[in-house]
């Protein structure tokens, strides 16, 4: 939580176009890097988060058990359209954001 407060303040004096997580993530790694922190002292909480990211994937196995028609040439075209979908849907949106940043200007 340090360092994500940390990462939030740098976030904010800066202006920097990145979430105050990512910042914070680029400390942690800077402080062990620079062996101010050992990965010890991240261990126990590193293996909670783990542990429960299970808890997340789940989901999907049971439905690809019961419908074993997702990991055949249907499941690839729907991959597919998720895949094309998602990078428009990025794409579209960063240049509405250029285009709205750049009228502030």
């Amino acid at each position: 939580m340090a360092f994500y407060g940390s990462g939030a303040f740098i976030a904010r004096i800066t202006h920097a176009p990145l979430p105050a997580s990512v910042i914070g993530l680029g400390l942690i790694l800077l402080a062990l890097h620079r062996r101010w922190i050992k990965p010890a002292h991240l261990r126990d909480g590193a293996q909670a988060l783990l542990g429960r990211m299970l808890l997340f994937f789940v989901p999907a196995v049971p439905v690809l058990i019961e419908h074993r028609e997702f990991v055949s040439m249907l499941g690839v075209r729907l991959m597919l359209a998720v895949a094309i979908g998602t990078v428009l849907v990025m794409a579209v949106t960063g240049a509405v954001v250029q285009m709205v940043a750049g009228a502030d200007d």
